[in-house]
């Protein structure tokens, strides 16, 4: 009997469908082109597409990645094998039955990196900029570093600090902690901070939390206890002699550009660390002598101030003679083409009074210090930028030197004060001095209009803090009117201004502090100018009783102003100055010689004198 043709396509197809179900029982793999049934778990991870591929912790070995698939997965269904309710129509042909295409093999799962291996017998060391008995940053989190060979890249460094765990891994040969807490003040002693691997450990004992400063400057800046001391009646303990209170929580840490830290100079090659070890100290009176009188008498009184609630750490950065450009990093140096490269010498010169290398005081000294979070920085600096090239563009360096200091050490105080001293009366020499051993020359820089130029910073930063000087130099025999004996002075009014910045020591600004300029205005034909100040506390006064204020200068010129004028106070804050030409300059306090009381007597209801300032109209 015939078999109809019709029933010859039926069989074909069938066939087909049976072997087809048949294979797929054999393999269970999901098909080339599944279509989802359900979003995956929050548990299950997508697949992978090139360029999303993740690269495996290196904190945690990952198991095995080739799992099978788990209850979650969507079940593989098999083709049904009986039931088939449709015919093929007559118009299917066993030829066409046949160009089915035939079932492809699954794709494999994405091949996964291998897990890392384990990094064991991790040798490492902690970053000298840190030791036992140092001050670490109130208010802010707690970052420390160190190093590694990088044979130990991916290796674990734990910590301990004050209750608190942390982990780093060790990358490039460094590794950070982050004891990611804003801690309160504490003087305690015994509180240690604990670093160790598998292999290593390392304590640093008694680390106090508190307020950490940089003192930074020149020679006034470099001016020691000791030489304080030799000035300083040993009784007169206010002034921090000799016989004075030492039991303070005062840390110091010391930088001088005559410690060298491995790197070419007037380069922009910076260091990662600092070459001393055990970098921090306890103030012991013993422990101070060479170190920077403006800081120490800064943190002292501070410490006073607060009855000791508040321990204080100060890290001294000097350079000795130099100018601004020695201590810029590299970024400001080219924004401000504060030095250029000279081929003979093989580095970068600066310009400026006892100029050569350029940027290597922050490069050498400061560089090592940045991710350390801070309370402020404490300046004394200027007299080697006197000079008009460097006066004149003083100000835009160092507002952005300043700022980028800032974004280079504080997590929640990203705008951390700074403070910055007045230069005191300098005297020319004396008809009565006699050059000897002891005194072989009149030390004597106009430092005039760079005072002004200085002090014209407060107007365009507003976390910027002058400390006023124009009042604590008088002696006019003293040789070394360069390098006078009021950092007792200096130092205390420093403290009280920062008291009042941090809310502290119960101390009103205008109690700390003398008139700051806030604002200068200029009458359309610039004849007349009137200054707005802060700082005034009842209002304005002059020291003298006088009704006319003495110590303003004008000039016609940009940056020039030299001729003196007389200004009246009108209002509670405000002082107006006339003159008889056109101001193209206005100055108050920028003539060197000047002396709070005689040639200047504006003062606030406190009696402390306001600050100098320049300004151009």
């Amino acid at each position: 009997m015939s078999v109809p043709k019709f029933m010859k396509v039926f069989f074909s197809v069938l066939l087909v469908v049976v072997m087809t179900a048949a294979f797929a029982a054999c393999d269970p793999v999901t098909p080339a082109n599944p279509v989802p049934t359900a979003e995956p778990s929050a548990t299950e991870k997508p697949a992978e597409t090139e360029g999303e591929k993740e690269t495996p912790d290196v904190t945690e070995a990952p198991e095995d990645t080739a799992e099978a698939p788990t209850e979650d997965q969507p079940e593989l269904t098999e083709a049904p094998s009986e039931d088939v309710t449709e015919e093929p129509t007559e118009d299917v042909t066993a030829e066409q039955a046949t160009d089915t295409p035939a079932p492809t093999d699954a794709p494999t799962a994405a091949p996964t990196d291998p897990p890392a291996p384990e990094v064991k017998n991790v040798e490492f060391t902690v970053a000298n900029v840190f030791s036992k008995n140092m001050v670490v940053q109130r208010g802010e989190p707690v970052v420390v570093w160190g190093f590694a060979d990088e044979k130990y890249n991916g290796g674990k460094v734990n910590g301990e600090f004050m209750g608190l765990k942390a982990e780093g891994t060790i990358k490039d040969g460094r590794w950070e902690i982050v004891f990611n807490k804003a801690f309160e003040a504490n003087a305690s002693m015994g509180n240690d901070m604990r670093f160790y691997s598998d292999v290593k450990e390392i304590i640093l004992n008694d680390v106090l939390i508190g307020d950490v400063y940089m003192v930074i400057g020149q020679s006034n800046t470099a001016y020691t206890m000791s030489a304080h001391w030799s000035y300083t009646d040993k009784n007169d303990v206010d002034r921090c002699s000799q016989n004075a209170n030492y039991d303070y929580p005062i840390r110091i840490q010391y930088h001088d550009m005559n410690i060298k830290n491995g790197i070419a100079r007037g380069t922009e090659e910076t260091a990662k660390d600092i070459k001393q070890r055990t970098s921090w100290k306890i103030a012991k009176k013993s422990a101070i002598g060479n170190f920077s009188a403006i800081g120490y008498i800064f943190a002292w009184n501070y410490c006073r101030l607060t009855d000791s609630k508040v321990p204080v750490g100060m890290i001294e950065i000097n350079g000795n003679g130099q100018p601004l450009g020695a201590f810029v990093p590299n970024e400001v140096a080219v924004k401000h083409k504060t030095d250029s490269y000279n081929a003979s010498k093989g580095y970068y010169v600066t310009t400026g009074v006892n100029a050569d290398w350029g940027r290597y005081i922050y490069n050498e000294y400061m560089a090592p210090l940045e991710g350390m979070a801070m309370a402020g920085i404490l300046w004394y600096q200027g007299e080697s930028d006197m000079n008009d090239r460097e006066a004149n563009r003083y100000a835009d360096v160092y507002i952005d030197m300043m700022n980028y200091i800032r974004s280079k050490h504080n997590t929640n105080n990203k705008n951390m004060p700074v403070y910055f001293v007045e230069f005191p009366t300098q005297y020319t020499q004396s008809p009565s001095f006699t050059p000897s051993d002891a005194e072989p020359f009149w030390a004597f820089m106009d430092v005039g209009k760079i005072r002004g130029m200085m002090g014209s910073m407060v107007l365009r930063d507003s976390n910027m803090y002058q400390i006023q000087s124009s009042d604590v130099w008088a002696d006019r025999e003293f040789w070394n009117t360069l390098h006078p004996n009021c950092k007792a002075e200096q130092g205390l009014r420093a403290a009280k201004i920062a008291c009042a910045v941090n809310g502290e020591g119960g101390i009103a600004m205008s109690n700390a502090s003398g008139p700051i300029v806030e604002s200068v205005t200029f009458s359309a034909d610039k004849k007349t100018a009137t200054i707005k100040y802060k700082n005034v506390g009842d209002g304005l006064k002059t020291i003298d009783g006088s009704d006319k204020v003495k110590g303003f200068t004008v000039g016609v010129s940009k940056n020039v102003a030299r001729t003196a004028v007389e200004g009246k106070i009108s209002g509670k804050d405000t002082v107006i100055v006339t003159s008889s030409s056109a101001i193209g300059c206005l100055g108050y306090n920028n003539i060197v010689t000047y002396f709070f009381g005689t040639e200047i007597n504006l003062c606030n209801s406190a009696g402390i004198p306001a600050g100098a300032f320049m300004v151009n109209s």
